[in-house]
């Protein structure tokens, strides 16, 4: 019983809030209610103290003490149902850590002979190692592009890691948001043109300053633009749309892709979830997207378009060294 006692008091040092507390606190309010009854009804029928002695003052006390002897055996049954949930919560979040550091350790042993591997298939499409036919090129690239997305698939699983950990690492500085976004479209080029689909940009405001780590707002504007084309038809056309008011910077990334359920709109920023397991994709791209824009204070959600398609709708503190003053 010690040992047990003394595993749920680590528990509770760990949580954030005490959930005893409240629980107390709702308890204690709740067992005034009967006690300001009784004395409201003997004021309002007898005006006077004196049936507590005699026959009548004996059932009364004998009444107090069976709602007393209630309230203890329903705090009782109360606490023993919180202690259960507050253990299964616990061991839940134990193995959902335990869980992430073993996926992160496979993850960060594989990456190393992931790099070997695409070094050298690299050397050998490059000749290096004697010419090659066609037919091999076209199965070198095959396996190239395999290995590519293996290798992004370890990167989401080692920076899904990192955010659960609370160890990813936030460099924020002064940055121009229209360049970040320039050059993710510019990255995209060969992505857009495999599908022939066209890429609208429309800046409302050319003030467009972010205070905000570089590399991180540029991996979650190359998730949606990645998600973006991967759900388009062919031929169609993905705008993003970017302006600046009242110290937010929005930017919204529409495509003419199917949409989204209703019942997914809020479900796809989870992990591993994913509207069409038909795609390529890990369903962990919108999670650390969302994971990234909440460090950065701001918030993320998906909506669809009246007219068809759906829209990522993306709103970052153009500073938060000015909020903070």
């Amino acid at each position: 019983m010690k040992n047990k006692n003394l595993e749920l008091d680590v528990i509770l040092q760990e949580l954030k809030e005490n959930p005893y507390r409240r629980f107390h606190n709702a308890f204690y309010l709740m067992s005034i209610i009967p006690i300001l009854v009784f004395v409201y009804l003997l004021a309002a029928r007898f005006f006077t103290l004196k049936i507590l002695f005699g026959d009548i003052g004996l059932i009364i006390s004998i009444c107090i003490l069976i709602a007393m002897g209630g309230f203890y055996i329903g705090y009782s049954i109360i606490s023993k149902i919180l202690n259960r949930l507050i253990m299964l919560a616990a061991q839940a979040k134990k193995s959902d850590q335990l869980k992430s550091t073993f996926v992160a350790s496979v993850s960060h042993e594989l990456k190393n002979p992931l790099l070997t591997m695409k070094i050298s298939l690299s050397n050998i499409r490059d000749g290096f190692a004697g010419q090659i036919s066609d037919e091999q090129r076209k199965i070198i690239e095959l396996c190239y592009g395999i290995l590519d997305r293996m290798g992004r698939l370890i990167n989401d699983l080692l920076d899904l890691h990192k955010i659960e950990a609370g160890m990813m690492d936030i460099k924020r500085k002064l940055c121009n948001f229209t360049e970040i976004l320039d050059k993710q479209i510019q990255e995209s080029g060969a992505l857009l043109n495999r599908k022939h689909i066209r890429l609208n940009k429309e800046v409302l405001n050319k003030d467009l300053s972010l205070w905000a780590d570089e590399d991180k707002i540029s991996q979650v504007i190359n998730n949606l633009l990645s998600n973006a084309v991967k759900y388009s038809p062919e031929d169609s056309t993905v705008t993003l749309r970017v302006d600046y008011s009242d110290g937010f910077v929005r930017l919204e990334c529409n495509d003419r892709g199917p949409g989204i359920p209703e019942d997914k709109l809020e479900k796809i920023f989870n992990k591993f979830e994913r509207i069409n397991i038909t795609k390529e994709g890990t369903g962990l791209g919108l999670a650390i997207s969302k994971d990234i824009v909440e460090m950065h204070k701001g918030k993320i959600w998906a909506e669809n378009n009246p007219e068809g398609g759906s829209k990522f709708v993306v709103i970052l503190p153009h500073d938060l060294r000015t909020a903070a003053r």
